[in-house]
């Protein structure tokens, strides 16, 4: 498994899960991973998966330069730490590629023979996000790239219905399984049990946003919601931390909000309480008009809401608004003008049975969206190359 982040950071829970499941269906689970700020140990055993580490590039600081040529060094360690893996394994492994960061150098070794099958292993559409963070030309090459690669893979999966239907212009074997927390992780808590462990505001209308704060998660609007506020039991929360961390955190600090709470970022497991102590889910993005990458993600938090019976607020013409819609879990809105949005958030707090209802409706959604259901499906993809 290559993973051009540090598989052991507790934002990236997918490669963890996907790990975990495989090592306990038996396989032998060898990960290589790039530690992007010199975090963690170079050899580690998590979770039966044996981890290496390696840092090509040291980022102290957020750098778009930093990861974009950290990302290309680790190009060349996959490919020669995966020649010694195979040298030392005396066969050839699977080899699972996350992102289009690992997928040249995986294509290449399956190529080459040297692996016996390649996965693909995408979340998010490539092309959208490297136009909008760097330059469209650097979008285009990336997805000539990508469409190239994948037709030699043997297996893609991927997180969403949208990019599923992409990536299946090029190579049918696409498989989604989303990004949903394991049942068995979500505190066995009440509302009120974890408001009382958190040290939060027992009877408040909470909105959240858990996670990190990066490009395009629109804290900005939260931001103005929260300082616009007149209904003094509505409160916010952010808990997390990223790119845009220190600059949403200066920005909240200015605006003396005191319906605003900022923390930083914590555990999974804390993070989990923190999604089960809310009421709504903050899941806006960029303009969807703008973004094509958000207009087509799932992200963790919408399923995580899901497992602890919390709706959320989408933006329309999203996949998000699409499974809101059927779920009938969450608030959709027509528009981000933050009266507008703060509206919706006092209408939902006024109205504690239609919230109830909601409440209900996602946590019943939660037994079909579930890793325990997405762990067999990706069992199923190894079990069928292990055969071919």
């Amino acid at each position: 498994m290559t993973i051009a982040k540090g598989f052991q950071r507790p934002d990236i829970p997918r490669a963890r899960q996907e790990s975990r499941s495989l090592v306990e269906a038996g396989y032998d689970v060898y990960v290589l991973a790039w530690d992007r700020y010199g975090e963690f140990p170079k050899l580690e055993n998590v979770d039966g998966a044996k981890v290496r580490s390696f840092t090509p590039v040291n980022i102290t600081n957020f750098s778009r330069f930093g990861l974009a040529l950290g990302g290309l060094l680790f190009q060349f360690v996959i490919f020669f730490a995966t020649l010694r893996l195979v040298k030392c394994l005396k066969q050839r492994p699977i080899v699972h590629a996350h992102d289009i960061n690992t997928l040249l150098p995986s294509c290449l070794l399956r190529l080459l023979g040297l692996s016996s099958a390649l996965v693909y292993d995408c979340r998010e559409l490539t092309y959208a996000v490297y136009s909008e963070w760097f330059h469209p030309l650097i979008g285009g090459v990336l997805r000539v790239l990508e469409e190239r690669c994948i037709r030699y893979a043997d297996s893609i999966i991927t997180v969403s219905d949208w990019i599923g239907n992409y990536l299946q212009k090029f190579n049918k074997e696409v498989k989604i399984i989303y990004n949903c927390p394991r049942l068995t992780d979500i505190p066995k808590f009440s509302v009120k049990e974890a408001r009382e462990q958190l040290g939060l505001p027992t009877n408040a209308f909470i909105v959240s946003h858990i996670g990190t704060i990066r490009y395009g998660c629109r804290l900005d609007l939260l931001l103005q919601v929260a300082a616009q506020a007149r209904n003094n039991n509505v409160h916010f929360i952010v808990v997390g931390d990223g790119p845009l961390g220190p600059q949403f955190r200066s920005a909240a600090r200015e605006a003396h909000c005191p319906q605003l709470t900022v923390l930083p970022r914590t555990s999974r497991e804390r993070a989990l309480l923190h999604i089960l102590a809310s009421d709504l889910t903050w899941a806006l993005y960029s303009d969807p008009s703008v973004s094509m990458n958000s207009r087509v993600g799932v992200p963790w938090k919408f399923f995580e809401s899901l497992a602890c019976g919390v709706p959320m607020l989408v933006e329309e013409g999203t996949l998000r608004a699409e499974l809101v819609r059927k779920l009938n879990c969450g608030v959709i809105l027509k528009s981000d003008e933050a009266c507008d949005v703060s509206n919706a958030i006092n209408s939902l707090a006024d109205d504690p049975l239609y919230h109830h209802l909601m409440s209900n409706a996602a946590k019943s959604a939660s037994s079909e969206f579930n890793w325990e259901a997405m762990s067999e499906k990706l069992v199923h993809v190894y079990r069928q190359l292990q055969n071919a």
